[in-house]
């Protein structure tokens, strides 16, 4: 079912930009329209101009939002761009001194901009490169990059119109949410058997797994008696294998598939990530440190910055140049960021939690290896497990 990989992997795609492909989808949808309505609970549009699948996950992870925005200003500029555009009609042109000028006056009483301060210019120019990477502008004359460092700098634009598809459409009254938890808490309204059907589909498809925790005891419990169903539903959309465990069931792709974001990576912190959790692995299961009932294993973060280091002093000559650069302090914030996000553990105040997949996802350089410098652009080779 790549028709719905494609959908699942992209934000949407445009008529304008991949004509070919927009058909097609269109003429499959009687394929995944089922597994999408009924499985997932998610809204499928399909219009004359996009078709777009509107991922909302069961719950937001950190790793869910925009890759390239830096702070919490570009996510505000970005709906003021949107409320900029929707007053436009489809095609109309616009300079980016125009659009400056409404923002300002958009964001004067909730996040005030001002362009003669150059965080604010960059800001702007991450949030006008993400929409016209995403097709919501077209740049005719002159390049955003370059108001970062001149505020006078001009562009010309034109809206594309595809704008008011942007939003995520929760059919119900949002004006009353505050926070996160209330629009996840509206994506979970309804029928508590379709609502936990919806919730389990969604936490499979996008994220790594499901853990059997006291709050998700519900849902492990519904992955379990329904296992064929589900696994037979994500194997012919994905490609896959669900697989059961005491502690948390995963849906691991086939070898050779991607969709999306995907661990292992490419990325050096992957490899150093999958050699960490197999040296956590070897520690608990050598009684260095003590499980949980929950088969969760709680460090304090001066013991986790010990297994970083001794993992580095072991195998860091195999890994790339720029993660063998970095001070510990930064390898340790860029690896507990990274692992947190592929919910391998979590952050407390002052300890760390690790999560069951670390003593499943686990990797090692081949026998041979003897922790050997490499060239410049060369990794180790790793073999996962």
């Amino acid at each position: 079912m790549n028709e719905f990989r494609t959908l699942l992997d992209r934000f949407w795609v445009t008529r304008r930009e991949d004509r070919e492909l927009y058909f097609a989808l269109k003429r499959a949808q009687p394929d995944y329209r089922r597994l999408v309505n009924e499985a997932l609970g998610w809204n499928l549009i399909v219009n004359e101009s996009v078709v777009k699948l509107e991922k909302v996950p069961p719950r937001a992870m950190p790793w869910m939002g925009i890759q390239s925005f830096q702070e919490p200003m570009d996510y505000c500029l970005l709906c003021a761009l949107l409320l900029f555009l929707a007053d436009l009609d489809d095609g109309a042109p616009f300079l980016l001194s125009s659009l400056t000028k409404a923002l300002g006056t958009f964001l004067a009483e909730i996040k005030p901009v001002d362009w003669t301060q150059f965080l604010h210019r960059k800001a702007l120019v991450r949030v006008l490169q993400c929409a016209q990477e995403t097709g919501l502008v077209v740049a005719y004359d002159g390049n955003s990059a370059g108001f970062s460092g001149d505020q006078n700098q001009e562009v010309l634009y034109e809206n594309t119109g595809l704008s008011r598809h942007f939003p995520v459409h929760f059919g119900r009254d949002t004006l009353q949410c505050r926070s996160i938890e209330d629009f996840e808490a509206l994506s979970g309204e309804g029928d508590n058997t379709e609502r936990r059907r919806h919730r389990v589909y969604q936490q499979l498809a996008l994220s790594p797994g499901v853990y059997c925790s006291p709050e998700n005891q519900s849902d492990y419990e519904y992955v379990k008696n329904q296992r064929r169903a589900i696994g037979a539903s994500l194997d012919e959309a994905l490609d896959g294998e669900l697989q059961i465990h005491r502690n948390g069931a995963f849906f691991l792709l086939s070898e050779g598939e991607r969709c999306g974001m995907v661990y292992p990576g490419t990325r050096a912190l992957s490899d150093a990530a999958l050699l960490l959790c197999a040296q956590l692995r070897d520690q608990i299961l050598s009684g260095v440190y003590r499980r949980r009932e929950d088969d969760t294993v709680v460090l304090s973060r001066r013991e986790f910055r010990y297994e970083i280091e001794g993992c580095r002093a072991k195998w860091g000559n195999g890994w790339g140049p720029q993660i063998r650069a970095m001070s510990l302090d930064r390898l340790v914030q860029e690896l507990t960021a990274y692992m947190a996000g592929w919910m391998l553990l979590e952050e407390l105040e002052e300890d760390i939690v690790l999560c069951p997949a670390v003593g499943k996802l686990v990797g090692h350089y081949p026998p041979s290896y003897h922790n050997e410098l490499h060239g410049e652009d060369e990794d180790g080779p790793l073999e996962d497990e």
